[in-house]
């Protein structure tokens, strides 16, 4: 029996995870769906497109929802096996509870191990290619992205700017516009208008811009008075944007959570080399101008000069202090993210040791209480995990706690948990 006890125990706990990971991707892919669906329709998006983008986002998907599934698998499983006397005719086997959570947990490091993995070499990969994704879809359509007050520069040698956007039937209409026509490299041209449209034709693949009551200012570089203005009651500009092609990018950028941790640390290893080069150089132009100060042979210096010296000095060493801490604020970010790469996996043990006597306890409640208790400690744990990294960016704490801090919290209420159902002590009848 001691053989068989493993593999029935891990199986009573495959088919309640599998179904809580089911559940959870499926809220996560809904909840982008329903944010991002109706931009990429509107953007004439081709199915398989928006199938890959909801692939390549499933990765951050699953390396959140791997922990929140092993909790709710943890305490549907003991509370089926402990609804049903069965962890009582074990125990009168002579099979410890302690025995069976070591079983289980050791699923649980091999599943950490397998999400530390994932989260090193797959899930980077995702992110970084989600995001070029999400900016090619974005400059397909440029012209649904246009917001009222804000420059926009998306379309190749324009830039337009508009106070008021208003959209409907595929027309965008728009209220004061200027656009600015860099089309022409020794011809600088704005146009300005009260009012316009602008349609963007699938099947020629044009922008066409419709400008009513306006002004046309057109200047040859070459020939700088030869200043036009042109006054209108309509105007048509039509910009070819090649609609029906999504153009794929490559960017070697990367930010801090499309990085392995070992590119996180290289990253860190580089502040911190700048940050030392950087208190370097504050020493250096402290001890010459303090060599200047002591040796200097012109004894009837100003004072007017002296204080310029000294404002120039602090402007130095200010400027070098932002920088250290603009680095110094880098490598918190990276390290926050490099121990989220580990904290998080971490959580599959820490959820086993509060889900067992979870289980045990609240046996005859059925998988209701089950998702609600697994749900509740989840908000939990993630409401510490996001306070604190919130904190450590902003300098107030260590990334290491930050990161770590709900595995402990949580860990440490496990464990109390675990030994009160050792001993048999109930918190719920």
């Amino acid at each position: 029996m001691l053989k068989t006890l493993p593999k029935y125990v891990l199986r009573e706990h495959l088919g309640p995870f599998i179904f809580a990971l089911i559940v959870i991707d499926s809220v996560f892919i809904l909840n982008l769906v329903f944010r991002q669906l109706g931009k990429f329709l509107s953007k004439g998006i081709q199915f398989d497109v928006i199938v890959e983008f909801l692939f390549l986002n499933l990765a951050w998907m699953v390396a959140l929802s791997v922990p929140m599934a092993v909790l709710s698998a943890t305490i549907m499983a003991f509370g089926r096996l402990s609804a049903e006397h069965e962890i009582t005719a074990l125990k009168a086997s002579g099979v410890s509870l302690s025995k069976i959570v070591l079983h289980v947990l050791a699923a649980g490091f091999l599943l950490c191990f397998g999400l530390i993995w994932f989260n090193n070499h797959v899930l980077p990969d995702f992110n970084h290619r989600a995001r070029m994704l999400a900016v090619d879809i974005a400059r397909k359509k440029p012209m649904i992205n246009l917001n009222a007050g804000v420059l926009y520069t998306d379309i190749p040698d324009y830039s337009i700017l508009a106070q008021r956007v208003a959209e409907r039937n595929d027309i965008s209409y728009v209220d004061s516009i200027v656009i600015d026509d860099q089309s022409n490299q020794n011809t600088v041209k704005t146009i300005v208008a009260n009012r316009a449209e602008l349609f963007m034709d699938e099947k020629t693949g044009l922008l066409e811009v419709t400008l009513f009551e306006g002004q046309a200012h057109e200047l040859d570089i070459t020939k700088p008075e030869s200043l036009k203005k042109i006054d209108f009651p309509k105007h048509i500009i039509r910009i070819p944007m090649d609609a029906s092609l999504l153009r794929r990018t490559e960017s070697g950028y990367r930010g801090d959570r499309e990085k392995s941790a070992s590119a996180l640390m290289e990253g860190v290893m580089q502040s911190r080399k700048r940050i030392e080069e950087r208190q370097q150089k504050i020493t250096e132009i402290v001890r010459k101008k303090f060599q200047q100060y002591v040796f200097e042979e012109d004894a009837n210096r100003s004072l007017d000069a002296a204080i310029r010296d000294h404002k120039q000095l602090l402007r130095q060493i200010r400027s070098e202090l932002n920088m250290i801490k603009s680095y110094d604020r880098s490598s918190k970010v990276y390290l926050v993210e490099y121990h989220k790469k580990y904290s998080i996996p971490a959580a599959c043990v820490v959820f086993i040791l509060i889900g067992a006597p979870l289980g045990i306890l609240i046996r005859r409640s059925g998988w209701p209480m089950a998702a609600g208790i697994s749900l509740a400690f989840f908000l939990l744990y993630w409401a510490f995990l996001i306070g604190g990294e919130i904190l450590a960016d902003r300098q107030l704490i260590s990334p290491f706690f930050a990161m770590w801090n709900p595995n402990f919290l949580v860990g440490g209420i496990g464990i109390l948990l675990v030994i009160y159902t050792i001993r048999e002590t109930r918190f719920f009848r």
